[in-house]
């Protein structure tokens, strides 16, 4: 982890020459994500891949070679575990996709809250062809239920613009922008506060699954929490400010 700015950090997914998330490296993101936020000073991070080559491949295929019936779930409890902590993280999780993100890897960029994607970017489910299944319900959080079983059934890599033409909210940048670009958007992110940020997560991941009304009625829950700050006293004070200073002056007749 490299502390870039105030309140932002960027983590790097660093193995091998894609990336490939093996057990062991899934225990270190859960470890990771489980922590980040609570007493490290930071109210953003961004995660990206190591090198020009990929995001991330995804799981380990050496790995998939022993899994069977037996050790199955266990093994799989491994990786549930690690990206829900990429979800639940207690700050706002920035991907910034330098390359291919396949299989566990395109999950870890469905589970952040913002995606900043390279154009040279590109998303894969290869699960079928892989011998495996898992994935799909991650692709159906950021595109339509029709394009997610596309891109299940073909395991076709599909590009960024691909992608935010099916409706995924991606912002695309240049290559060479990438970084600075997820950086300076969790800049933004962490400027809205400490406490704003992080209640702000927890209202959002408590209501994803809920009715329109119940998820509101939560999500009312933490403005009422919120107003216990002084930082919210304080930001409704400047937009009422900046509001009066704003207005227009009424001109007068003569």
């Amino acid at each position: 982890m490299d502390v870039v700015a105030s309140g932002v950090a960027v983590v790097t997914l660093n193995r091998g020459a894609v990336n490939a998330i093996s057990e062991d490296m899934f225990d270190e993101i859960r470890a990771f994500f489980e922590n980040v936020g609570h007493d490290d000073g930071l109210d953003a991070v961004v995660v990206t891949g190591a090198g020009d080559r990929a995001f991330s491949a995804g799981n380990d295929l050496h790995e998939f070679l022993e899994l069977n019936p037996d050790n199955g779930d266990k093994r799989m409890a491994r990786v549930w575990r690690s990206l829900k902590a990429v979800y639940e993280a207690s700050i706002p999780v920035i991907a910034a996709v330098n390359g291919p993100a396949l299989g566990s890897g395109f999950a870890i960029v469905s589970c952040a809250d913002l995606v900043v994607a390279s154009d040279r970017s590109t998303y894969c489910l290869p699960e079928l062809k892989v011998g495996v299944l898992g994935g799909a319900k991650f692709a159906a959080r950021m595109i339509p239920e029709q394009a997610m079983r596309r891109m299940l059934f073909t395991a076709d890599p599909v590009t960024a613009e691909d992608m935010v033409r099916w409706g995924a909210p991606f912002e695309v940048v240049s290559h060479d922008r990438l970084l600075p670009r997820a950086i300076e958007l969790a800049t933004h992110v962490a400027g809205k506060g400490k406490n704003a940020v992080r209640l702000a997560k927890s209202a959002m991941n408590g209501c994803e699954a809920m009715s329109l009304f119940d998820g509101y009625s939560l999500e009312q829950t933490y403005t009422v929490r919120m107003s216990g700050y002084p930082e919210a006293r304080i930001a409704t004070q400047a937009t009422v400010d900046r509001l009066a200073a704003n207005r227009p002056q009424p001109v007068e007749s003569r």
